[in-house]
């Protein structure tokens, strides 16, 4: 049965790409596909290893207008947003509402468009994305030629996506936002491409996108679940007391920010870390949840 599965699984996300050809075929603007089957064959060599629910495209804002247009053109339909919403999508997050396909019998292929890296509640200087896309290397997926972020700039992606995992409160309060497979990715991705993503060259490009201790926090927490020297040195390299500080913090900035009441091991096997934070929640902080409820997950109930 486990082999059959497999096989299905794999014509499925087979058929998901193949209606990303037309998509991406000859398109003259730079992007890349990032996370889910791109990821499984930077860390960990073939694709298959990641579950995945969506296809996500990094691409600059200027040009989402670009492959949003493709992708009606292919049959594709966006999810219906108010303008509000939409203008909230725009300024307070890292996507937009997502576009979705029906293939029978195979379901719906999901697109997310990413038009940054980091979150909406950003207080520093933004990365171009134009120019973090620019040097994406092509890539046979699935029989689909799409392109991928080279190996160092998907480990600084990797990195930033699981720091706003894990201190989103609306994703803290929302889903199991802190799980093993996070690290596990971080860890097979470094351990796999060190030649690429050395100290010095991970060093250098977050010191250019000024993440060292985002960087830190994350390398931190995969030795808490790998115990690894060769993790340990680039964890010595990349400590900072900016770092250490937000260690035992969640929140996205510092007006959001609050300490952790529990220890890492706690958090990483709850099945609901809603309720490790619930009591600590401001009625901002609720507001807030049940905005990006709505917004995010078409949810109109409301916060506990």
């Amino acid at each position: 049965m486990t082999v059959i599965r497999d096989i299905l699984q794999s014509l499925c996300r087979q058929e998901f790409f193949n209606q990303l050809t037309p998509v991406l075929d000859t398109l003259s603007i730079n992007y890349s596909i990032i996370k889910g089957e791109a990821l499984s064959i930077q860390a960990y060599g073939s694709t298959g290893n990641r579950n995945f629910t969506d296809i996500d495209i990094l691409v600059a804002r200027k040009n989402l207008n670009i492959i949003e247009q493709r992708l009606m053109n292919n049959g594709f339909f966006n999810v219906s947003q108010s303008r509000s919403d939409k203008i909230t999508m725009m300024t307070g997050s890292h996507q937009i509402a997502p576009w979705i396909k029906e293939i029978y019998p195979w379901g719906q292929v999901v697109v997310d468009l990413n038009f940054d890296i980091f979150w909406g509640e950003y207080e520093g200087n933004r990365i171009d994305i134009d120019e973090f896309v620019s040097d994406a290397i092509e890539r046979n997926i699935y029989g689909t030629k799409v392109k991928t972020l080279a190996i160092l700039k998907a480990m600084v992606q990797l990195i930033l996506h699981h720091y706003k995992d894990m201190n989103s409160i609306f994703l803290l309060a929302t889903r199991k936002s802190i799980k093993y497979e996070m690290f596990k990715d971080v860890y097979y991705l470094l351990k796999n491409n060190l030649g690429i993503i050395s100290i010095d060259s991970l060093y250098d490009i977050s010191l250019k996108y000024d993440i060292v201790p985002y960087v830190y926090y994350i390398l931190y927490y995969t030795g808490q679940v790998f115990n690894d020297e060769m993790l340990n040195r680039y964890i010595d390299a990349f400590r900072t007391p900016t770092g250490e500080g937000l260690l035992n913090c969640y929140g996205l900035c510092a007006k959001e920010q609050k300490e952790w009441k529990y220890n890492f091991q706690t958090r990483i096997e709850a099945d609901s870390i809603y309720d490790l934070i619930k009591d600590d929640l401001t009625e901002k902080d609720k507001e807030k949840i049940d905005i990006n409820r709505r917004i995010f997950l078409g949810d109109y109930n409301g916060s506990n």
